[in-house]
Formats: structure tokens, sequence, C-alpha cells
């Protein structure tokens, strides 16, 4: 037997502190480097991950996730 969706309060919840701690995991797992440091060096132009290869892939990932490290 299937479950009911969850429903929504409507209710906006902002993440500040557990989106910046997110981001900053993750930078860590994937690039071995803080949130605040992978967001300098990216705003830089510091990076030149080869197309397709593991680097860029993890770069691909915390790019999306910027919005949550700034």
């Amino acid at each position: 037997m299937a479950t009911a969706p969850e429903q929504s309060t409507g209710e906006i919840r902002f993440l500040d502190d557990e989106s910046h701690q997110y981001f900053d995991r993750e930078a860590r797992r994937l690039m071995n480097m803080s949130g605040a440091e992978l967001i300098r060096r990216y705003d830089a132009g510091e990076f030149e991950a080869e197309l397709d290869g593991p680097q860029h892939r993890a770069l691909a990932k915390l790019v999306m996730l910027l919005p949550f490290g700034r």
C-alpha cells in the first residue's frame, strides 16, 4: 500500500547556518578544502579541471551548491 505524500505547511524555512555547514562539508569531502577557500579560489578563476575528469565532476557539483555556501 502506498503512503500519502507529506503535506506542506507553506512555511518557508531558511537554512543559513545549516546550508553553509553542508557546503563546507561537501567542499572538504570532494576537494579537500574549506567551503570559504573553494569560493575564494572559484571566484578568482583558479580552477582548470579536465573536462569529465574526477576534479571536474566534484567541482561541477560544488558549483551547483554555491548558493548554499554564499
